[in-house]
Order: C-alpha cells, then structure tokens, then sequence
C-alpha cells in the first residue's frame, strides 16, 4: 500500500486501440457477461447500466462487458434525490435509449460517459440539476459553471412534442434513438399516442419509426438539438412494416419459436456500410433513411435485426446477431451475455449505439456500509475492477459531504473518462490487469461519510482514467 501522493499528470495519453464497430447497448433485465468477468461483481449487467461489446479490440466471441456502471453514473449524477446518498439502485428505472454525441471533452474518437446521451424510463430527481431529465428527454450528465451532476440534453421533451405537433407538456416515454446530420433524428415512443397535427392526424404507434429530417433541425455548436420545426416529424416506418422486416428477417426467440411481429420498437442505430433508402411522406419532404439497426420486445435472446433487405439478422464482425428460424433459440453469446441453461436470455436490446470503446471501470462489491459507530476492518468490502492497460493505480479519498467536485483531465485520459473526481486522491494500490480485487481499507470507530474511488491506467505516455465510484460509510 502506498500513500505517495499522485504526481501531476504530466503527458498526453498516447494509448492505441485498433478502430472498429464497436456497440454500446443495455438489456431489458438483468444479465451476465459471456466471460464471467474474472467472477467479479463486473459480470453483473443491470438495465440501468451500459455494456460495451468490443469488437475493435477484443477476439470472438465478445462479451459484453460493463462500460458504465451504475456507481458511475451516481456519482456523476450526485445526490440527485436528496435522501443524503449518492446511492440509488433505481436511478434512471431503465436506460431505454443511446447516443453518442459530441465530445464533452477532447478524445480521440473514443466513447466516455461524460458524451453519451441516454433517455430513461423514470425521471432523475432534481436536487443537483437544473434542468430535468425525464423520460421524454434524451440527455447527459455534465459539470458546468453550476457544478457536477448538470443535466444537458441533446433533445427535449418539448423538442420531441413539438416534432409530433403536441403540445409541449405531453409526458412521452423516448423508446430508441439514432441521429447523424445528414439523416436527422430518428426515433420511437414507448407508448401509442394521437397526433392531432401530424399529417392531418396521425395515430403514432409504439412499433413506429419516426424521423425528423434535418431541414426541420437547427443545431448548437456542440451539435445538439437547438430548434425543431413544428408537426416535422414523419413515420419513417410504420409498426406493420417493422414486423414485416421482422418475420422477413426469420430470427428466433429466447425459446427458438420464429418470431412473428415487433409489438413494440426498442432500439435504434444507423448502419452507415448500407444503403440509403429514399421514403415519401406525407409532408411532402422525401426522407433519406439510412440502413438502421433496430431491435423489438419479441427478440429476447437479445438478437439484432437491419432494414437492410426488408428485413435481415444483423451479421458482426463476430457472425450473426441472433438465430435463423429452424436452428434452435437466440441465445445471448451473439451479444456476449450468458444463456439461461438451454434457453436464451430473457432479455431483448433495450438501446444500442455504435461508436469505439474501451472497458476501464470500478465497482464495489457493496455500495453501502452500514457499520457506524463500530467501524469494519481492512478487507471488509472489497473493489472490482477491469482495465485494458497492464498496470494501474487505485486511487482513494475519504470524503465527507459534500464530495469534491470533478475537474477536466485533458490532454490525460483522451480514450477513456475524461475527468479526474478528486484533487487530493492518494495512491492506494498498484494493480495489474486486466480484471482483479482490491480490499478497502479498515473503517475506523465513528467515522461516516463517502469513500471516493478512482483507477489511473498507466500507459505509454501518459494515464488513462476509470469510472469513478463512491462508497457509502454510515
């Protein structure tokens, strides 16, 4: 163990990653990883937390691997409820929706927390943010001039109504969504709503694909949704057509039953190798629908289908995602998470985005320690860890409220999160890669408060930052 301070960052994270297809996605339930993740409390994917599947820098099969925990998004997000923890295990519900944006910060081509948007299924608390996150809000975590855990949205709620041509304080549920500039804002609702102004009335179904193209956009310099044009938005394809590619694609369930309609759209992804297909509308404004990933609520297993064809099994660089009809149940592998025995997964892709990742995260095995007044010994809890780099530094603060603000790590960490969350962490633990534990450190006798925890990848050049966490002593 070493209490050395850490020296100030001094280089350029020169870190290389081969350039690839890389996805980000979350699942409708609980999963595990295909690789069991070193049996650490990594393997555990939850519906509110985003897996990458590797596919640049790791072999076949790829599993998919816990990019953003959790515990790092609370402590981006900070005491968002109020109840005097950072820890909420129901924070979001349910991740329904990705994309990866701008950069918050200069990176080189890598995805980070920090510039991925997501749309939830239950709304943040508002007791650090200003403005809200709903869902009906496509948005991000940030720290501004008013502190961490600032929300900021690619889209809002009103941006969408107004598309729909409803009113603006309509609460609506965004199910999936995929934008480039060239093609505009595709997406789904959760739920069937009328739209009164919508092509002279339009009853917009949850199976739907919707577009606004992007003569009806005007965006910020940090290209985000600025202005929509009223009642722009057209179905892009209707809930029939999605289930026509559906059964055209002949893709198994969990239970290899054939698949025979979508009910409800789920996730969305442009697919820019494919051709791009013009579609009239009743607006009169022709979209140019790219080739789109997509996935349903009747693909458990966790498959993915392309309009490419009318309807196909997505192939990877790994081979199809999902099962053809006849040869038994999707099982989850092709997304890189564990069958259920004999059976697939229970999950369906719940969001996807495809961009470039790499896997440096932390997670405590217990979120919360409730050992006040008496204190817990050295190895009470333990922190988990994964990192593609093959030395590491684990980095500590104990912290009482409130816990010190995050600062801009750049020119360091530009492959992996882009901020460092503490300005007197010390040097705890050296660690090898790629996954392994660590124990805490003993709790003394009446002492209460966040423990602040943060690995460093130590890399040619430079230092490559992980997710952050927080531990709660009380």
């Amino acid at each position: 163990m070493n209490t050395l301070r850490l020296l100030p960052l001094l280089s350029f994270a020169a870190a290389a990653a081969a350039q690839g297809p890389d996805l980000l996605l979350t699942f409708s339930q609980p999963e595990l990883t295909l690789s069991g993740t070193g049996g650490t409390v990594l393997q555990f994917l939850n519906p509110n937390e985003v897996a990458s599947l590797g596919f640049s820098s790791t072999p076949c099969p790829v599993s998919a691997e816990k990019w953003s925990p959790l515990t790092c998004y609370q402590t981006m997000a900070g005491d968002e409820d109020g109840d005097g923890m950072f820890w909420n295990p129901a924070l979001f519900g349910t991740i329904d929706a990705l994309h990866v944006g701008s950069p918050a910060s200069t990176v080189s081509g890598f995805a980070n927390a920090r510039e991925t948007f997501w749309s939830v299924s239950a709304p943040m608390g508002n007791n650090v943010s200003v403005p809200p996150f709903r869902p009906g809000d496509v948005a991000r975590i940030i720290r501004n001039t008013l502190g961490d855990g600032q929300v900021q949205h690619f889209m809002r709620q009103e941006q969408f109504n107004m598309a729909l041509g409803l009113p603006l304080a309509t609460p609506i549920d965004v199910d999936a969504i995929a934008f480039h500039t060239n093609f505009g804002v595709y997406f789904s609702l959760d739920q069937d709503i009328f739209c009164p102004l919508l092509c002279g009335g339009t009853f917009v179904r949850d199976g739907d694909i919707l577009c606004v193209p992007p003569g009806a956009l005007t965006l910020t310099p940090d290209v985000r949704i600025a202005t929509v044009v009223p009642a722009s938005a057209s179905v892009a394809y209707n809930e029939a057509q999605v289930d026509f590619m559906v059964i055209a694609a002949g893709v198994t369930d969990r239970f290899g039953i054939c698949i025979p309609n979508s009910t409800d759209l789920e996730a969305l992804e442009m697919d820019f190798t494919g051709p791009v297909t013009p579609i009239p509308t009743c607006t009169g404004v022709v979209l140019f629908a790219p080739t789109l990933l997509f996935a349903t609520e009747t693909m458990t297993g966790g498959s993915l289908l392309t309009t490419l064809g009318g309807g196909t099994i997505y192939n990877s660089p790994c081979g199809p995602v999902g099962t053809s009809c006849g040869f038994g149940p999707t099982f989850g592998n092709q997304v890189g998470i564990q069958p259920a025995g004999a059976i697939g997964a229970k999950s369906h892709v719940n969001a996807l985005a495809s961009t470039i990742t790499l896997v440096n995260v932390v997670e405590p095995k217990q979120h919360v320690m409730n050992v006040f007044p008496f204190g817990a010994p050295f190895g009470a809890n333990q922190i988990d860890y994964a990192t593609p780099f093959p030395l590491n530094v684990a980095l500590i603060e104990l912290v009482g409220p409130p816990v010190p603000g995050s600062f801009p790590a750049f020119p360091f960490s530009p492959l992996c999160f882009p901020d460092l969350y503490a300005p007197s962490i010390l040097i705890y633990a050296w660690l090898p890669g790629p996954v392994g534990t660590y124990p805490l450190i003993a709790i003394p006798t009446f002492w209460s408060g966040k423990i602040l925890f943060q690995n460093v990848g130590i890399v040619a050049g430079g230092y490559e930052l992980s997710t952050p966490c927080v531990i709660e002593v009380q």
